[in-house]
């Protein structure tokens, strides 16, 4: 049996284009239909046109809807009290349906199991100083690979008995730098969605911001349809020191490299600067062709602003809807916290 997570070595050879002789390519994400509140998209899962298998990347324009909302009664640490809320035991987390709390100032944190007598959430971690009695919460699933693939791989992937048969899809863990493959098992008897060691993974969460990876080993491309409400409001994530696989979250508006919010000034809460791609920390985007475009931000005592690798201004480079990239936070750098505008 494989390991359930695979080394950074693979996230290495996927930005050169290279793993097993795969191509890569980033997904079109083209909106179907749209609404003041919801959203449709179709990706393409691109095809290997009679060559290697494909690689193609995108993430979600999209969130799961509203459970549940309120107003925060008391919040000490991992535990937050709505003395008026009206969910089950163990309706969210572990032991339930995967999901988070979303607060206006754009924090999220997972929940862990929630007690309908005490009125109360457990939290994976505490929420410091960021949520205070009196703030709106919502409460939204999170989508996993059953909701975002199907139960059943209505999404049509390649099934097979193990991964080297059947398509993958990767998923890159920042904290720890490895990536998790999972696919769609089918022996005739059983099937279902299991990792690399052969564990169920119908609930594998993907994260709101998370980029996902799907190699892709058939000739036809493969569309993917997702709908779901629109991410409103701004959203806080975790740049970790490594590698970070993300999206926007937009339903439909492109953005400017340089409205990303990546860079602030300050290296402790953005992406650090320099004289070149090696000095700083870099935000790279899978092109058409496979390559991996980088970008910077240069700065020097008569110029700054964001750069290409070749040197060329990149200020109003355009991130479309639905496109994953790499904010590759060099190791020296601690992990900060990003704010991505709101759509």
């Amino acid at each position: 049996m494989k390991n359930l997570l695979m080394n950074k070595t693979m996230l290495q050879l996927l930005l050169a284009g290279g793993i097993t002789g795969a191509a890569v390519w980033p997904a079109q994400a083209v909106v179907q239909t749209s609404s003041e509140v919801w959203v449709g998209s179709s990706t393409t899962i691109r095809g290997n046109g009679g060559g290697a298998p494909k690689v193609s990347l995108f993430s979600q324009r999209m969130i799961r809807p509203l459970e549940t909302a309120g107003n925060v009664s008391l919040v000490q640490n991992a535990m937050l009290t709505d003395t008026n809320s009206t969910w089950l035991d163990g309706q969210f987390g572990t032991n339930g349906a995967p999901a988070y709390v979303e607060f206006d100032n754009g924090w999220m944190a997972d929940i862990v199991d929630c007690s309908a007598t005490n009125h109360c959430l457990s939290l994976a971690g505490s929420t410091g100083n960021s949520v205070s009695a009196g703030n709106a919460y919502r409460i939204h699933q999170h989508f996993t690979m059953s909701m975002m693939f199907g139960p059943n791989n209505e999404a049509g992937l390649k099934s097979g008995l193990n991964p080297s048969d059947a398509d993958n899809i990767l998923l890159e863990i920042p904290e720890t730098q490895q990536i998790v493959t999972v696919f769609y098992y089918d022996d005739g008897t059983y099937k279902g969605w299991l990792n690399a060691s052969y564990v169920p993974a119908n609930n594998q969460i993907i994260y709101p911001e998370q980029g996902v990876m799907v190699l892709h080993r058939p000739v036809q491309d493969l569309p993917l349809y997702l709908v779901g409400p629109v991410k409103t409001g701004a959203t806080v994530v975790t740049i970790d020191s490594g590698y970070n696989l993300v999206g926007t979250l937009k339903s439909a508006s492109p953005m400017a490299i340089s409205a990303l919010n990546l860079y602030t000034g300050d290296a402790t809460t953005g992406l650090a600067s320099g004289l070149n791609p090696s000095a700083s920390d870099n935000l790279l985007v899978v092109q058409p062709d496979g390559s991996t475009a980088t970008y910077f931000y240069y700065q020097d005592p008569t110029y700054e602003g964001w750069l290409d690798a070749a040197y060329n201004v990149a200020a109003n480079v355009q991130i479309s809807p639905g496109t994953a990239f790499f904010v590759h936070r060099k190791t020296a750098n601690a992990s900060f916290n990003w704010t991505i505008p709101a759509e």
